[in-house]
């Protein structure tokens, strides 16, 4: 037993060295910094140039009354000053804009901010709809002002008056009679490829899995609850997803935050009310993450039908 157990030692060795110089390699990657200002020059560049990119996370108000004030002044005020410090992407909590038929007088002065600090935005709305439906969207506006992708939330969130979570006891409310999204798009912007998810879609581990699959390096997760945003969430998705993360809340809430793989929070906001933070993304070490992922690589797509069956695991009991 002693000669076998001293055979394998060369190989732990040698398995243990080639794993601390994986990760050291890993570790070294000194990205070149770009300092890219919001100027016209990010025009000629690809997503390859951005080693790291400078993103934003609004935590904000959204009026639960007529009488209170519109959140759009505080929108744009964010808008300018992101653009100012070299934000590439900006990104506020679902609701924000309120309710109506694009284009509006919100869409218009988003866009119009956007264009001027050549920046991304991300913000949310209820989309009306000629035929009277509507969604719950999360609006992407480009760096030239134009509405360059939309996200229908997925999953509809109701309240339960029962100490359980289902069945819902609004069967008349907005989500629930909202029109669904059917999909998880991701979009391809200069510096990178970005997913969005709205709040409850956040809960269904599938939303984020399926933006990464589809190679979003960034999954921006905006919300708008009075609770805070689950840290071990985000975590986790980074984690298992090979990731970053910007997630928002409204200000009644808290838990806006941004975070990157392997699961580390760059920034956190812990109490309510309403916040602004940036951080930087390093999008270089986390695509060599991704390229030489073991969890991508034996990945077993065959193995999981059971993920998108029609199956009721409440119907035991």
């Amino acid at each position: 037993m002693k000669n076998k157990f001293i055979s394998k030692v060369p190989l732990l060795v040698v398995f243990s060295f080639c794993c601390s110089f994986c990760f050291s390699q890993t570790n070294a990657v000194a990205a070149k910094k770009i300092s890219v200002k919001n100027v016209d020059k990010t025009k000629n560049m690809s997503w390859k140039d951005f080693k790291k990119v400078k993103v934003a996370a609004v935590q904000l108000f959204w009026p639960g009354k007529k009488d209170e004030p519109d959140p759009l002044t505080s929108i744009l005020k964010y808008i300018d000053r992101a653009g100012k410090e070299g934000v590439q992407l900006i990104v506020f909590p679902e609701y924000l804009l309120g309710r109506f038929k694009v284009p509006s007088p919100q869409t218009k002065a988003v866009a119009k901010a956007a264009k001027k600090n050549n920046i991304y935005v991300i913000v949310g709305g209820w989309e009306e709809f000629d035929n009277g439906e509507y969604s719950n969207t999360a609006f992407l506006f480009g760096r030239d002002g134009k509405i360059i992708g939309k996200h229908y939330k997925v999953h509809p969130a109701v309240g339960s008056k029962s100490p359980y979570c289902w069945p819902p006891d609004k069967p008349h409310d907005l989500e629930w009679e909202m029109k669904k999204g059917d999909k998880f798009n991701v979009f391809e912007l200069d510096f990178g490829t970005v997913g969005i998810m709205t709040c409850y879609d956040g809960y269904f581990s599938e939303s984020a899995n399926i933006l990464s699959l589809k190679g979003a390096e960034i999954v921006c997760w905006i919300n708008g609850r009075a609770g805070s945003i689950e840290d071990f969430i985000v975590k986790a998705d980074v984690f298992r997803n090979y990731i970053a993360m910007i997630a928002t809340n409204l200000s009644p809430g808290s838990g806006t935050m941004i975070a990157t793989w392997p699961a580390n929070i760059l920034a956190h906001v812990k109490e309510t009310g309403d916040h602004y933070i940036t951080a930087e993304i390093d999008l270089e070490a986390l695509r060599i993450q991704r390229k030489h992922s073991r969890v991508f690589h034996q990945r077993e797509p065959g193995k999981y039908g059971v993920i998108t069956r029609k199956m009721r695991p409440q119907d035991k009991y």
